[in-house]
């Protein structure tokens, strides 16, 4: 099985999914990659340094452009973990100053945190927006919202087969369940649902996730 796959959503938005083994299971990662009129943005930066460069190697070969900037939407090694072959690559790295802080407490490269001051921003025609609906899967994590396609992101949401919590070593049990329901009702209407991990779905994956949480129980 290939390591690295790029999964097509519409003619701007693609998923990048990278698999690494943990336990000596594959596990597999989702990010963002968006062909904009005004270049590529990519969402999260893979597990690992190899991986990131293998994504900027095939998204050259797909789309005969280089990525302009990237954005990490936590601390944890599959979100950040290829983040120095990004700066390699002379593309700018950037999040929130949490996530900033939590990755740099964690030994990654400096982030930008730019996105303190500016979390919705338009690139040609495509408006990309962060937010930060709470603690959940890390303290810091927040999500993508691309509101022209009703797509949202995060890796704090569940996919459909998914029936247990994942690792939860940094999470926040208590507060989660709550961070969901913020982003149900902050974004009713989405459409696309990407979970960092697994397969995405429909608007149905963010009640399901709070299920989830729900039968959690503490071993």
């Amino acid at each position: 099985m290939s390591l690295l796959k790029l999964s097509k959503i519409n003619e701007e938005v693609w998923v990048h999914t990278t698999y690494t083994n943990i336990d000596g299971y594959s596990v597999p990662a989702n990010g963002l990659l968006i062909n904009s009129s005004k270049g590529l943005y990519l969402i999260d930066a893979t597990w690992n340094d190899q991986l990131a460069e293998e994504l900027l190697r095939l998204i050259e070969q797909n789309f005969h452009k280089r990525v302009k900037k990237a954005i990490i939407t936590h601390n944890k090694i599959d979100r950040v973990g290829g983040i120095q072959a990004l700066l390699n690559s002379k593309i700018p790295v950037e999040s929130t100053s949490f996530v900033a802080k939590l990755s740099k407490d964690a030994g990654y490269s400096q982030i930008k945190p730019t996105l303190d001051r500016y979390p919705v921003f338009k690139v040609g025609k495509t408006t990309i927006e962060t937010y930060y609906p709470g603690e959940g899967h890390t303290k810091d994590n927040i999500v993508v919202w691309l509101p022209q396609y009703k797509i949202l992101f995060g890796d704090m949401i569940f996919a459909l087969e998914q029936d247990n919590v994942g690792i939860i070593d940094e999470a926040n049990m208590n507060a989660w369940p709550y961070t969901m329901q913020n982003l149900i009702n902050k974004y009713p209407d989405a459409k696309v649902v990407i979970p960092g991990h697994k397969n995405w779905g429909d608007f149905s994956l963010l009640p399901h996730t709070i299920e989830n949480l729900k039968n959690y129980r503490p071993v």
